[in-house]
């Protein structure tokens, strides 16, 4: 029997369409890495990457991708047939779309096209734009040439109302594959450049420097935020921001590395949004004394003032923000009224055998007196397990979301009876918060775990087994460890360098989790 030690929450009221498939796929292929963005009137646009497996008997997880996207009304209805992208050839590798639209409607699609899967090839970021009716404008093409991406999550996009998009990049210069440059750079609707790439931060001494997951948003009059991630040291990571005027000059004063998002260290990447065209929202994962959680903070006067930060939702379920994250760890939407939707990944797990799987989670919330605040609690838009399951496999782990004042579309991955991956979607109203129910039960955890200096002081005798499997992350979030342990007792460790540590120890019934600082 699988069990759980979360909350079980149920979906109660707010669905104005039930689910429903985004597409048909060829036989054996995969939906996976879903994106969507959706115009005021309703209409919106959902585009995914197509996977099946390659078939090399020396590279059994090499996969042959494409990249789809499908336009819907308001209801769901489908208003085109499933779009094909075309690949610079056909057995290239395409990759982390972004997926924009405008008040008008009109939508652009961004990707990375590269030969292999393999970060060491040359990348091509590519660009189609579409109608509001959801028709191909003019054909894919380029709008950065001939870069060497960072290995995970190297593009992002940001599409205002006025006709230009702004993308930014991490670039990286070989051999040297884990220092980078951020790059950010304008483009009109057509696709054609508005100005020249330029860097939110300095290269001192002409050194590449360790930065990771660029984030993009451009407002109506033209200002940009960007944010990245910066690994000061192998135990210290920040979360870094800039802001520019529509001439690409710094709003803020000029920080070599950029200014601080957080004060605090540890966070994840972090996603900007305009709320209007002086301020601007941050959201991030970061750890917290409960477990990891979804922060975000406010910025006034594009950024010279910033509000207090406060978590947004807690989810000790949300396993990608333990582990070394993902692409996308969640992704939000707004409506103009500053009410906003959230979505994440819950992961569950059975234990023996063991099996993990994923649900479509999130939360509702508004920004209040420049705070953002959650006004729902934390619920599941996807059954239990069965046959709406998401397996956690190649690149399935993914939801997305898209808004406007009176809708809300939730896409998320579910395996068939045959295990393959569909992208399905939901439509709800901004009251589906309301309603949503959570079990009275409260349960203290069977396994205990205390951390100190160099050692780990646990007890899992508790558990239905009697053991439990310790897994240990660093502090980027790499797994460097995992083994069983029984009963009561000590673990230290033996050759593991000096450093800062997460410990998250699973029984079938129970886990918990704690920080580790090894110092030799």
């Amino acid at each position: 029997m699988i069990q759980t030690t979360v909350l079980f929450l149920a979906l109660c009221a707010g669905t104005l369409v039930e689910p429903f498939r985004i597409a048909d796929a060829e036989l054996g292929h995969h939906q996976t890495y879903p994106c969507a963005a959706m115009a005021p009137d309703g209409h919106f646009a959902v585009a995914w990457v197509d996977s099946i497996a390659s078939g090399d008997p020396f590279n059994p997880d090499d996969l042959e991708l494409d990249l789809f996207v499908r336009f819907f009304d308001r209801d769901g209805n489908p208003m085109t047939d499933a779009y094909q992208i075309a690949k610079m050839a056909d057995t290239n590798w395409v990759h982390y779309p972004w997926l924009e639209m405008d008040t008008a409607g009109n939508a652009i699609l961004l990707w990375v096209d590269r030969e292999t899967r393999s970060a060491e090839q040359p990348s091509y970021v590519r660009f189609q734009r579409f109608a509001p009716d959801g028709s191909p404008v003019g054909s894919a093409h380029t709008v950065v040439a001939r870069v060497f991406l960072y290995k995970r999550s190297p593009i992002d996009l940001s599409l205002n109302n006025r006709g230009e998009f702004a993308v930014t990049w991490l670039e990286v210069i070989p051999p040297y594959w884990d220092l980078t440059c951020v790059w950010v750079q304008r483009f009109d609707l057509e696709g054609y450049p508005e100005d020249r790439a330029f860097l939110p931060h300095d290269i001192p001494g002409n050194y590449l420097l360790p930065f990771s997951s660029p984030r993009v948003a451009l407002n109506d009059e033209g200002d940009l935020v960007v944010t990245w991630r910066d690994k000061l040291n192998p135990d210290t990571v920040y979360l870094r921001f800039q802001v520019f005027d529509a001439a690409d000059e710094p709003v803020l004063s000029w920080r070599s590395r950029g200014h601080l998002l957080d004060y605090g260290e540890w966070g994840k990447w972090a996603e900007p949004y305009w709320l209007d065209d002086e301020r601007f929202v941050a959201f991030w994962v970061k750890h917290l004394d409960q477990g990891y959680g979804l922060v975000g903070g406010v910025f006034g006067h594009r950024g010279l003032a910033r509000y207090p930060i406060r978590t947004v939702v807690v989810d000790t379920q949300a396993h990608i923000w333990f582990g070394s994250g993902g692409d996308r760890d969640f992704s939000v939407a707004f409506s103009s009224e500053e009410g906003f939707a959230e979505t994440h990944v819950k992961g569950y797990s059975h234990w023996d055998p063991w099996y993990s799987w994923q649900h479509g989670g999130g939360v509702l919330g508004e920004i209040r007196d420049n705070e953002p605040w959650r006004r729902t609690n934390l619920f599941e838009y996807t059954p239990p397990l069965g046959k709406d399951t998401a397996y956690s496999k190649h690149l399935v782990a993914t939801t997305a979301v898209a808004a406007c004042d009176d809708r809300i579309v939730w896409v998320y991955t579910r395996l068939n009876l045959d295990t393959i991956s569909e992208a399905w979607a939901i439509i709800t109203d901004w009251d589906m918060g309301v309603g949503v129910v959570e079990s009275p039960i409260h349960t203290a955890s069977l396994i205990h775990l205390e951390a100190s200096l160099n050692r780990l002081s646990y007890d899992v005798s508790g558990s239905v087994t009697g053991e439990a499997q310790l897994t240990l992350y660093s502090a980027d979030g790499r797994r460097v460890l995992t083994e069983t342990i029984q009963g009561k007792g000590t673990w230290t460790p033996s050759s593991l360098p000096s450093g800062v540590y997460f410990a998250w120890v699973e029984g079938e019934s129970a886990s918990a989790r704690a920080k580790l600082v090894i110092l030799h």
